[in-house]
């Protein structure tokens, strides 16, 4: 699960980063949240809960949904260059 994550984490920014994808409204707003929370499985499924319909359509939405039970199934260290991946995508992002 967490190599899945990783990839599709990477793959996203890579996206982002050349163009080739830009990220909604909705997405950066999610994205701000999330950089500014504590990442643990319950602020995920929290900020996933809580946001437009618009961005449930969103790419982002689908990199942010398997991360909750990754956070909340793996060994932290295990998941950790997923979780990094997937800061790095959140960073640039909100960074906009």
């Amino acid at each position: 699960m967490t190599d899945a994550l990783e990839r599709d984490a990477r793959a996203l920014l890579e996206q982002y980063d050349s163009g080739a994808w830009s990220p909604s409204a909705e997405d950066v707003r999610l994205a701000e949240d999330l950089a500014r929370t504590h990442w643990d499985g319950s602020a995920f499924r929290t900020a996933l809960r809580d946001i437009p319909e618009a961005a449930r359509a969103g790419r982002l939405v689908d990199v942010l949904d398997p991360a909750t039970a990754a956070l909340e199934s793996t060994n932290p260290s295990e998941a950790r260059p997923a979780l990094l991946a997937l800061r790095q995508l959140v960073d640039a992002l909100a960074a906009g």
